[in-house]
Protein backbone atom coordinates (compact mmCIF):
# COMPACT_ATOMS: atom_id res chain seq x y z
CA UNK A 1 0.00 0.00 0.00
CA UNK A 2 1.23 3.29 -0.73
CA UNK A 3 1.70 6.57 1.10
CA UNK A 4 -1.26 7.90 -0.59
CA UNK A 5 -3.18 5.61 0.21
CA UNK A 6 -2.42 5.98 3.88
CA UNK A 7 -2.94 9.79 3.66
CA UNK A 8 -6.54 8.88 2.13
CA UNK A 9 -7.70 6.66 4.94
CA UNK A 10 -6.74 8.77 7.55
CA UNK A 11 -8.77 11.49 6.01
CA UNK A 12 -12.01 9.52 6.55
CA UNK A 13 -11.57 8.86 9.53
CA UNK A 14 -11.49 12.51 10.57
CA UNK A 15 -14.47 13.02 8.36
CA UNK A 16 -16.45 10.76 10.39
CA UNK A 17 -15.32 12.17 13.62
CA UNK A 18 -16.26 15.51 12.77
CA UNK A 19 -19.70 14.40 11.28
CA UNK A 20 -20.55 12.32 14.75
CA UNK A 21 -20.08 15.23 16.78
CA UNK A 22 -22.05 17.77 14.47
CA UNK A 23 -25.31 15.02 14.71
CA UNK A 24 -25.34 14.60 18.17
CA UNK A 25 -24.87 18.20 18.93
CA UNK A 26 -28.43 19.02 16.50
CA UNK A 27 -30.31 15.87 18.18
CA UNK A 28 -29.38 17.09 21.59
CA UNK A 29 -30.32 20.90 20.85
CA UNK A 30 -33.88 19.65 18.69
CA UNK A 31 -34.91 17.40 21.71
CA UNK A 32 -34.37 19.89 24.30
CA UNK A 33 -36.39 22.45 22.16
CA UNK A 34 -38.96 20.15 21.59
CA UNK A 35 -39.00 19.19 25.71
CA UNK A 36 -39.45 23.12 25.86
CA UNK A 37 -41.76 23.78 23.40
CA UNK A 38 -44.34 20.81 24.35
CA UNK A 39 -44.15 22.19 27.91
CA UNK A 40 -44.80 25.60 27.32
CA UNK A 41 -47.85 24.21 25.22
CA UNK A 42 -48.84 21.92 27.96
CA UNK A 43 -48.44 24.61 30.84
CA UNK A 44 -50.06 26.98 28.52
CA UNK A 45 -52.96 24.66 27.97
CA UNK A 46 -53.24 24.09 31.80
CA UNK A 47 -53.32 28.00 32.64
CA UNK A 48 -56.20 28.82 29.65
CA UNK A 49 -57.91 25.93 30.84
CA UNK A 50 -58.23 27.20 34.12
CA UNK A 51 -58.83 30.10 32.70
CA UNK A 52 -61.89 28.62 30.69
CA UNK A 53 -62.89 27.06 33.88
CA UNK A 54 -63.02 29.88 35.88
CA UNK A 55 -64.56 32.03 33.15
CA UNK A 56 -67.25 29.85 32.37
CA UNK A 57 -67.50 29.25 36.47
CA UNK A 58 -68.03 33.35 36.71
CA UNK A 59 -69.88 33.42 33.98
CA UNK A 60 -72.72 30.97 34.70
CA UNK A 61 -72.84 32.99 38.35
CA UNK A 62 -73.61 35.72 36.30
CA UNK A 63 -76.89 34.22 35.22
CA UNK A 64 -79.95 35.60 36.60
CA UNK A 65 -81.58 32.50 36.43
CA UNK A 66 -79.34 31.02 39.29
CA UNK A 67 -80.78 33.66 41.45
CA UNK A 68 -84.22 32.84 40.37
CA UNK A 69 -83.74 29.60 41.44
CA UNK A 70 -83.21 30.28 44.57
CA UNK A 71 -85.75 31.98 45.02
CA UNK A 72 -87.74 29.51 43.70
CA UNK A 73 -86.50 27.32 46.14
CA UNK A 74 -87.81 29.48 49.05
CA UNK A 75 -91.08 28.62 47.54
CA UNK A 76 -90.81 25.19 47.28
CA UNK A 77 -89.50 25.54 50.65
CA UNK A 78 -92.61 27.40 52.30
CA UNK A 79 -90.60 29.83 53.32
CA UNK A 80 -93.75 32.45 53.89
CA UNK A 81 -91.49 34.83 56.24
CA UNK A 82 -88.84 34.89 53.21
CA UNK A 83 -91.61 35.68 51.12
CA UNK A 84 -92.99 38.24 52.88
CA UNK A 85 -89.89 40.21 53.95
CA UNK A 86 -88.97 40.35 49.80
CA UNK A 87 -92.21 41.83 49.68
CA UNK A 88 -91.47 45.49 48.64
CA UNK A 89 -94.89 46.23 48.86
CA UNK A 90 -97.25 44.63 51.38
CA UNK A 91 -101.05 43.79 50.49
CA UNK A 92 -103.41 46.61 51.75
CA UNK A 93 -105.75 45.09 55.04
CA UNK A 94 -108.65 45.97 55.89
CA UNK A 95 -109.18 47.19 59.30
CA UNK A 96 -111.19 44.12 60.48
CA UNK A 97 -107.57 41.95 59.66
CA UNK A 98 -103.70 42.78 60.08
CA UNK A 99 -100.79 41.01 58.53
CA UNK A 100 -100.72 37.53 60.01
CA UNK A 101 -104.16 36.82 58.06
CA UNK A 102 -101.91 37.29 54.71
CA UNK A 103 -99.11 35.57 55.76
CA UNK A 104 -101.78 32.84 56.72
CA UNK A 105 -103.45 33.11 53.06
CA UNK A 106 -100.33 32.99 51.67
CA UNK A 107 -99.10 29.80 53.35
CA UNK A 108 -102.04 28.29 52.38
CA UNK A 109 -101.67 29.11 48.49
CA UNK A 110 -97.88 28.06 48.40
CA UNK A 111 -98.31 24.75 50.83
CA UNK A 112 -98.37 20.85 48.99
CA UNK A 113 -97.55 22.84 45.57
CA UNK A 114 -94.54 22.96 43.44
CA UNK A 115 -92.87 25.73 42.32
CA UNK A 116 -91.10 26.36 38.62
CA UNK A 117 -90.27 30.13 36.99
CA UNK A 118 -90.14 31.34 33.46
CA UNK A 119 -89.06 34.62 32.23
CA UNK A 120 -91.52 37.20 31.82
CA UNK A 121 -92.37 39.00 28.58
CA UNK A 122 -91.11 42.43 30.09
CA UNK A 123 -88.08 41.28 31.09
CA UNK A 124 -84.83 43.40 30.16
CA UNK A 125 -81.22 42.57 30.66
CA UNK A 126 -80.19 45.26 32.98
CA UNK A 127 -83.98 44.26 34.55
CA UNK A 128 -85.09 40.63 34.58
CA UNK A 129 -88.10 39.53 35.61
CA UNK A 130 -89.39 36.55 35.87
CA UNK A 131 -92.95 34.84 36.83
CA UNK A 132 -93.23 32.17 39.72
CA UNK A 133 -96.05 29.20 38.87
CA UNK A 134 -97.25 26.03 39.99
CA UNK A 135 -95.99 22.90 38.41
CA UNK A 136 -99.89 23.45 36.88
CA UNK A 137 -99.04 27.01 35.84
CA UNK A 138 -101.02 29.34 37.91
CA UNK A 139 -98.79 32.45 38.64
CA UNK A 140 -98.85 33.30 41.92
CA UNK A 141 -95.72 36.23 42.25
CA UNK A 142 -93.70 38.06 39.82
CA UNK A 143 -89.76 38.49 40.52
CA UNK A 144 -88.02 41.51 40.00
CA UNK A 145 -83.65 41.36 39.89
CA UNK A 146 -81.89 44.24 40.50
CA UNK A 147 -77.18 44.12 39.93
CA UNK A 148 -76.34 43.35 43.36
CA UNK A 149 -73.01 45.82 43.72
CA UNK A 150 -71.80 44.03 46.65
CA UNK A 151 -70.24 41.28 44.92
CA UNK A 152 -67.57 41.94 42.38
CA UNK A 153 -67.33 39.29 39.74
CA UNK A 154 -64.23 39.25 37.65
CA UNK A 155 -64.65 40.17 34.25
CA UNK A 156 -66.56 42.49 33.98
CA UNK A 157 -69.57 40.28 35.35
CA UNK A 158 -72.62 41.29 36.94
CA UNK A 159 -74.03 39.68 40.03
CA UNK A 160 -78.08 39.44 40.55
CA UNK A 161 -80.73 39.57 44.01
CA UNK A 162 -83.97 40.48 44.34
CA UNK A 163 -85.21 43.65 44.41
CA UNK A 164 -88.69 42.67 44.89
CA UNK A 165 -91.33 39.71 44.98
CA UNK A 166 -94.91 40.85 43.82
CA UNK A 167 -96.83 37.92 45.52
CA UNK A 168 -100.80 37.87 43.42
CA UNK A 169 -102.52 38.10 46.60
CA UNK A 170 -106.81 38.10 46.24
CA UNK A 171 -108.47 39.56 48.73
CA UNK A 172 -112.25 38.15 47.90
CA UNK A 173 -113.81 37.22 50.67
CA UNK A 174 -116.94 39.61 51.85
CA UNK A 175 -118.69 39.33 54.49
CA UNK A 176 -122.97 40.39 53.85
CA UNK A 177 -124.19 40.94 57.13
CA UNK A 178 -128.17 41.76 58.18
CA UNK A 179 -129.06 42.66 61.60
CA UNK A 180 -131.74 45.09 63.31
CA UNK A 181 -130.84 48.68 63.11
CA UNK A 182 -130.80 48.98 67.08
CA UNK A 183 -128.49 46.28 67.41
CA UNK A 184 -124.23 46.38 67.57
CA UNK A 185 -122.42 43.92 65.11
CA UNK A 186 -118.52 43.34 65.10
CA UNK A 187 -116.52 41.72 62.42
CA UNK A 188 -113.80 40.23 63.87
CA UNK A 189 -114.16 41.40 67.20
CA UNK A 190 -114.37 45.47 65.38
CA UNK A 191 -117.80 47.48 66.24
CA UNK A 192 -119.20 48.07 62.48
CA UNK A 193 -120.12 51.95 61.84
CA UNK A 194 -122.89 53.32 59.39
CA UNK A 195 -120.00 53.67 57.06
CA UNK A 196 -120.08 50.36 56.68
CA UNK A 197 -123.67 50.30 55.55
CA UNK A 198 -124.32 49.49 52.06
CA UNK A 199 -127.24 51.58 51.97
CA UNK A 200 -130.41 53.28 53.63
CA UNK A 201 -132.12 51.02 56.64
CA UNK A 202 -134.84 48.90 55.14
CA UNK A 203 -138.18 49.26 56.90
CA UNK A 204 -139.39 46.47 58.45
CA UNK A 205 -142.48 44.69 56.61
CA UNK A 206 -144.00 44.33 59.67
CA UNK A 207 -144.98 47.75 60.51
CA UNK A 208 -148.58 47.44 59.55
CA UNK A 209 -149.57 45.35 62.57
CA UNK A 210 -148.14 47.63 64.98
CA UNK A 211 -148.74 51.62 63.27
CA UNK A 212 -149.66 53.73 64.14
CA UNK A 213 -148.93 52.99 67.71
CA UNK A 214 -144.71 52.15 67.44
CA UNK A 215 -141.89 51.20 64.36
CA UNK A 216 -140.43 47.98 64.55
CA UNK A 217 -136.62 48.38 63.78
CA UNK A 218 -135.28 48.06 60.43
CA UNK A 219 -132.39 45.99 59.02
CA UNK A 220 -129.33 47.35 58.60
CA UNK A 221 -127.63 45.78 56.02
CA UNK A 222 -123.72 45.79 55.98
CA UNK A 223 -121.22 44.89 53.79
CA UNK A 224 -117.49 44.27 54.19
CA UNK A 225 -115.10 44.13 51.43
CA UNK A 226 -111.52 42.85 51.01
CA UNK A 227 -110.97 40.38 53.23
CA UNK A 228 -108.80 37.43 53.08
CA UNK A 229 -110.41 35.17 55.15
CA UNK A 230 -113.95 34.08 56.36
CA UNK A 231 -114.63 36.69 58.98
CA UNK A 232 -116.22 35.57 62.98
CA UNK A 233 -118.69 38.24 63.36
CA UNK A 234 -120.96 38.81 66.12
CA UNK A 235 -123.42 40.95 67.73
CA UNK A 236 -125.20 42.06 70.76
CA UNK A 237 -128.95 43.09 70.98
CA UNK A 238 -130.45 46.60 71.69
CA UNK A 239 -129.85 45.68 75.66
CA UNK A 240 -125.92 44.43 75.39
CA UNK A 241 -126.35 41.17 75.42
CA UNK A 242 -124.78 38.16 73.24
CA UNK A 243 -127.14 37.28 70.54
CA UNK A 244 -126.97 34.42 67.58
CA UNK A 245 -125.36 34.73 64.16
CA UNK A 246 -126.28 32.69 61.70
CA UNK A 247 -124.53 31.97 58.32
CA UNK A 248 -126.51 31.15 55.66
CA UNK A 249 -124.67 29.11 52.85
CA UNK A 250 -127.26 29.53 50.39
CA UNK A 251 -127.46 33.55 50.28
CA UNK A 252 -123.49 33.75 51.11
CA UNK A 253 -124.79 35.77 54.36
CA UNK A 254 -124.38 36.52 58.01
CA UNK A 255 -128.25 37.09 59.31
CA UNK A 256 -128.91 38.44 63.15
CA UNK A 257 -132.45 37.65 64.78
CA UNK A 258 -134.34 39.50 66.86
CA UNK A 259 -134.27 38.26 70.55
CA UNK A 260 -136.44 35.42 71.72
CA UNK A 261 -136.36 36.49 75.24
CA UNK A 262 -137.32 39.37 77.64
CA UNK A 263 -137.57 40.33 81.66
CA UNK A 264 -141.14 40.30 81.08
CA UNK A 265 -141.66 37.17 79.43
CA UNK A 266 -143.66 35.34 81.61
CA UNK A 267 -146.44 38.70 82.63
CA UNK A 268 -146.72 38.57 79.02
CA UNK A 269 -147.01 35.49 78.17
CA UNK A 270 -149.84 34.90 80.42
CA UNK A 271 -151.51 38.44 79.12
CA UNK A 272 -151.71 36.73 75.79
CA UNK A 273 -153.24 33.27 76.59
CA UNK A 274 -155.69 35.53 78.31
CA UNK A 275 -156.28 37.35 75.10
CA UNK A 276 -156.38 34.63 72.79
CA UNK A 277 -158.50 32.75 74.73
CA UNK A 278 -161.17 35.82 75.33
CA UNK A 279 -160.56 36.15 71.15
CA UNK A 280 -161.91 32.44 70.64
CA UNK A 281 -164.69 32.55 72.86
CA UNK A 282 -165.71 35.95 71.66
CA UNK A 283 -165.93 34.38 67.82
CA UNK A 284 -167.78 31.49 69.07
CA UNK A 285 -170.30 33.80 70.83
CA UNK A 286 -168.61 32.86 74.06
CA UNK A 287 -167.73 36.30 75.26
CA UNK A 288 -169.41 38.94 75.16
CA UNK A 289 -169.35 41.90 72.37
CA UNK A 290 -167.29 44.05 74.35
CA UNK A 291 -164.84 41.44 75.67
CA UNK A 292 -162.34 42.10 72.89
CA UNK A 293 -161.90 46.07 73.38
CA UNK A 294 -159.53 46.39 76.56
CA UNK A 295 -157.06 44.29 74.75
CA UNK A 296 -156.72 47.36 72.30
CA UNK A 297 -155.64 50.42 72.16
CA UNK A 298 -158.67 52.85 71.73
CA UNK A 299 -159.86 53.51 67.51
CA UNK A 300 -157.98 50.33 67.17
CA UNK A 301 -157.99 49.33 62.83
CA UNK A 302 -157.74 45.73 64.42
CA UNK A 303 -160.58 45.93 66.65
CA UNK A 304 -163.02 47.19 64.03
CA UNK A 305 -162.29 44.66 61.44
CA UNK A 306 -163.16 41.53 64.15
CA UNK A 307 -165.68 43.18 64.80
CA UNK A 308 -167.16 43.49 61.26
CA UNK A 309 -165.77 40.26 59.67
CA UNK A 310 -165.85 37.57 62.81
CA UNK A 311 -169.47 36.33 61.61
CA UNK A 312 -170.55 35.42 65.27
CA UNK A 313 -174.38 35.05 64.23
CA UNK A 314 -173.44 32.26 61.99
CA UNK A 315 -170.87 30.36 64.44
CA UNK A 316 -172.92 26.87 65.26
CA UNK A 317 -174.68 26.28 68.40
CA UNK A 318 -172.83 24.51 71.75
CA UNK A 319 -173.48 23.79 75.61
CA UNK A 320 -170.48 23.90 77.69
CA UNK A 321 -166.55 25.61 76.50
CA UNK A 322 -163.07 24.78 78.36
CA UNK A 323 -160.42 26.40 77.62
CA UNK A 324 -157.16 23.96 77.68
CA UNK A 325 -153.30 23.64 76.73
CA UNK A 326 -153.22 27.50 76.26
CA UNK A 327 -149.26 27.88 75.71
CA UNK A 328 -146.82 29.96 74.01
CA UNK A 329 -145.38 28.88 70.72
CA UNK A 330 -142.84 31.27 69.39
CA UNK A 331 -141.70 35.03 70.66
CA UNK A 332 -140.08 37.62 68.93
CA UNK A 333 -139.25 40.95 70.88
CA UNK A 334 -138.38 43.52 69.00
CA UNK A 335 -138.08 46.18 71.69
CA UNK A 336 -138.92 46.45 75.25
CA UNK A 337 -142.18 47.81 73.87
CA UNK A 338 -142.79 45.47 70.72
CA UNK A 339 -143.48 41.85 71.19
CA UNK A 340 -144.68 39.32 68.68
CA UNK A 341 -145.66 36.17 70.03
CA UNK A 342 -147.62 33.03 68.69
CA UNK A 343 -150.29 31.83 70.90
CA UNK A 344 -152.11 28.87 70.80
CA UNK A 345 -155.21 27.97 72.75
CA UNK A 346 -157.90 25.00 72.79
CA UNK A 347 -161.83 25.48 73.26
CA UNK A 348 -163.10 21.99 74.49
CA UNK A 349 -166.84 22.88 72.94
CA UNK A 350 -169.68 20.45 74.04
CA UNK A 351 -171.56 20.25 71.01
CA UNK A 352 -174.91 19.44 71.09
CA UNK A 353 -175.55 16.98 68.70
CA UNK A 354 -173.35 14.52 67.33
CA UNK A 355 -170.49 12.85 69.38
CA UNK A 356 -170.59 13.10 73.63
CA UNK A 357 -166.96 14.01 74.02
CA UNK A 358 -166.03 17.34 73.64
CA UNK A 359 -164.80 18.80 69.77
CA UNK A 360 -161.57 20.29 70.32
CA UNK A 361 -161.57 23.95 68.71
CA UNK A 362 -157.69 25.16 68.19
CA UNK A 363 -157.31 28.72 68.01
CA UNK A 364 -153.37 29.72 66.82
CA UNK A 365 -153.19 33.54 66.91
CA UNK A 366 -150.31 35.43 65.81
CA UNK A 367 -150.27 38.37 67.65
CA UNK A 368 -148.49 41.79 68.07
CA UNK A 369 -148.18 43.52 71.16
CA UNK A 370 -147.30 46.98 72.07
CA UNK A 371 -147.02 48.97 75.20
CA UNK A 372 -148.84 51.96 75.25
CA UNK A 373 -148.20 54.38 78.53
CA UNK A 374 -146.71 51.83 80.37
CA UNK A 375 -149.47 49.39 79.54
CA UNK A 376 -149.97 46.80 76.62
CA UNK A 377 -152.18 46.10 73.88
CA UNK A 378 -152.76 44.15 70.80
CA UNK A 379 -151.43 46.24 68.45
CA UNK A 380 -151.91 44.12 65.17
CA UNK A 381 -152.98 39.99 64.32
CA UNK A 382 -151.05 38.76 61.22
CA UNK A 383 -153.42 36.24 59.97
Amino acid sequence: MSSSDGNNGNDIRTKIKDGKKKINFFLVFLICWLVVITGFIAWFLLRFNDFAANYEAQYQESMPYHTVEQITQRFNDHDVEYIWNSMDQKPVVTEFEDESVVKDYIAQLISDKQFIYSETEHSEPNVPEFYVKTSEGLVVARIVLEEDTSKNLPYGFKAWKDRNIEFYTAASTQANIYAPETYKVYVNGIELKASHLSGAVAPSELDKYVEPYAKIPGTANYVIKGLYKKPVVTAKDYLGNDCSCVYDEKTDSYRVGFIKDFAEKDELSEYAITFASTFANYISQDAGAYALDKYFPSGSKTLSYIKRNSSRDLYTKHGKVTLKNGQIKDITVFTDDIVYMEVYVEQHMQMYFGSKEPEVVPTDAHVYFVRIKGKWYVGGIQY
